[in-house]
């Protein structure tokens, strides 16, 4: 397995953000029990759900090469 030539660029792919994204959500059942009354159960397990679904089809959609998203973000001075 070889990793992608923009590795060092990963935080800047959607796929990557909503897979943190996702494991932060994930590791945050622990301490559900807490939040009891202001975020019901149903509501957590479904933005979790979302965002981890949302990173597969993420990975699945081509994302330009980083190089191009970051001349395309540059101003034109």
């Amino acid at each position: 397995m070889k990793v992608i030539p923009e590795w060092r660029a990963g935080h800047r792919m959607w796929s990557v953000r909503l897979g943190i994204a996702a494991a932060l959500l994930y590791s945050l059942q622990p301490v559900l029990p807490h939040w009891e009354g202001v975020i019901p159960e149903w509501a957590y397990a479904v933005l979790a759900s979302a965002v981890a679904v949302a990173g597969v089809v993420a990975r699945l959609i081509p994302q330009q090469p980083v190089e191009q998203e970051r001349q395309r973000r540059k101003p034109n001075v």
